[in-house]
């Protein structure tokens, strides 16, 4: 009987309420956790980094380099060098690839230096330096951008 109890103790210090289903819930929690930082990352490089969009014409302007006349010429001649659309839709396929897995490399990064902060205290920096900082912004942007003079907007406001 000691021995039981010990036991359930024992399993309660190792691993808590998890001990019974560890593998398949540990499996899936984690998988729905990667697989959030992806599509965040993949998001955020279509809305913020330009998506699929890629600037090749840099790019290939190196080629003059390797002597690779040919394509150069097609590509300043607006022929465009992607006029297949395998190629093309290749290319904007790897272009958002890269941005997503730049941004995913630098999430696991930073999630990686950084300490994990406790809810207290992370309540605790919200309210007493970060809602500070944007309640001086709210008013200090405003009052710049009308003592120079460079408010967006066509109304006249005097």
């Amino acid at each position: 009987m000691f021995t039981h109890v010990l036991h359930i103790l024992e399993s309660e210090l190792v691993s808590g309420f998890m001990t019974e289903h560890a593998a398949v819930i540990f499996v899936f929690f984690f998988l729905a956790e990667y697989a959030s930082i992806v599509l965040i990352c993949i998001l955020a490089s279509i809305l913020f980094l330009g998506g699929y969009l890629f600037d090749y014409l840099p790019l290939f302007s190196l080629i003059q380099y390797f002597d690779f006349d040919f394509y150069i010429e097609n590509i300043y001649n607006n022929d465009s060098l992607l006029s297949d659309p395998l190629l093309e839709g290749l290319l904007y396929g790897l272009s958002l690839g890269v941005k997503a897995c730049i941004l995913i490399f630098v999430f696991i990064w930073a999630r990686a230096s950084f300490p994990r902060i406790r809810y207290d205290q992370l309540m605790s920096f919200c309210w007493t330096v970060l809602l500070p900082i944007v309640i001086a912004f709210v008013i200090l942007v405003p009052c710049i951008l009308y003592s120079f003079e460079i408010i967006p907007s066509n109304i006249n406001l005097l």
